[in-house]
């Protein structure tokens, strides 16, 4: 049974609604989704763990849920603040997003001027909040916010042994796990691959052990900062095998090569965001969902700026000017959102080829 309830942010400002669902951890960072469908995968992106998603788009729920649209094993997001949640009208809908949020503990809170408090988030930034009963005094509320702690969140959503999946046959590609999207893992064994998918911890000796013919580094939430113990694996699969770094696994590449990384105002989290790709000479639209981007004053010698993300100008992708290394901020496997960047795989793919 719905009852009020309120979105307490940091600052002070608070929003109402219905309090549909009570979250399992009602605390995290309040980000907002531009995206029109896909709030299943949204909802279950591992990328999203440790924050509250609000949809801009005010109609959620429409067409339901399916269990093969989700990007995760797990629940992802803490909670999901909507403006008009909505039972579902589709002939292939299995279960009603309100039923497949109480299953997972995801918070959810309806009937919220969405436009104000997204507002309010472009023009102050990406905020912590807090979702309430209304009853709930405001400064108790905002208490909540001082066990707000994010530093390892990978730690959370990585598996915790590795697995394989994809065909017997065909070259291994050692996928590391830093908050994977099965999206990533089914665009890798559609095209051969036989994945094996390490823990975030994975060491270089570990990883040598396999002898893959290429990596990927995976997306994931969080700061890429905070993963200063995975740099040196990052280090040895770039230098070794042919890599792929999508998202995080984008940031990391950076990292380990002495790059630098900041925080976005209010990040990228959507799936219409234009994205120029520099050797190709054409744009394709993207999905993506990242707090933090690559400083492209400070890259190391030897790699250069292949994409550009033409809302803001920011780093969307490296090349290695001389080794098979190619990284995305986007997510190329789309889920939610448009395919277009799907062929960065065929280039991994043809790089392993390569070195056959």
């Amino acid at each position: 049974m719905t009852r009020p309830g309120w979105l307490v942010l940091e600052d002070g400002s608070q929003y109402a609604g219905e309090l549909v669902l009570d979250a399992r951890e009602p605390v995290g960072e309040v980000v907002f989704n531009t995206a029109m469908t896909g709030y299943q995968e949204v909802l279950t992106d591992p990328s999203y763990a440790g924050q509250m998603v609000v949809f801009t788009y005010p109609l959620i729920g429409s067409y339901g849920t399916r269990p093969e649209f989700s990007e995760s094993r797990q629940p992802a997001a803490r909670a999901m603040v909507v403006r008009e949640l909505k039972d579902p009208s589709h002939a292939l809908s299995e279960q009603s997003l309100q039923t497949f949020c109480a299953e997972r503990g995801i918070g959810v809170l309806t009937g919220v001027d969405t436009r104000a408090l997204t507002r309010r988030l472009r023009r102050e930034g990406t905020l912590r909040g807090v979702l309430v009963d209304a009853a709930t005094d405001r400064d108790a509320a905002l208490r909540h916010l001082r066990g707000l702690d994010l530093t390892h969140i990978v730690d959370a959503v990585t598996t915790s042994s590795s697995y394989d999946c994809g065909p017997e046959e065909g070259p291994r590609v050692a996928l590391i796990d830093y908050g994977l999207k099965t999206g990533i893992t089914d665009e890798l064994t559609r095209r051969g691959a036989r994945v094996t998918v390490l823990p975030s911890s994975v060491s270089p000796d570990e990883l040598s052990r396999l002898r893959p013919a290429g990596v990927v580094l995976s997306n994931g939430p969080g700061n890429p900062e905070d993963l200063g113990s995975c740099l040196d694996t990052v280090r040895a699969a770039i230098e070794k095998y042919p890599t792929l770094g999508i998202c995080l696994g984008h940031q990391l590449v950076a990292l380990s090569e002495g790059g630098r990384t900041y925080a976005l105002k209010f990040g990228h989290h959507g799936a219409n965001h234009p994205v120029l790709d520099r050797d190709r000479g054409f744009v394709q639209i993207t999905a993506q969902n990242h707090g933090y981007a690559v400083d492209g004053e400070a890259l190391p010698d030897g790699w250069r700026v292949r994409f550009v993300n033409l809302h803001d100008q920011t780093v969307e992708g490296l090349q290695h000017e001389t080794r098979p290394v190619l990284t995305v901020q986007h997510h190329p496997e789309g889920g939610p959102g448009p395919h277009d960047g799907a062929y960065v795989f065929d280039e991994f793919m043809a790089m392993l080829a390569g070195r056959d």
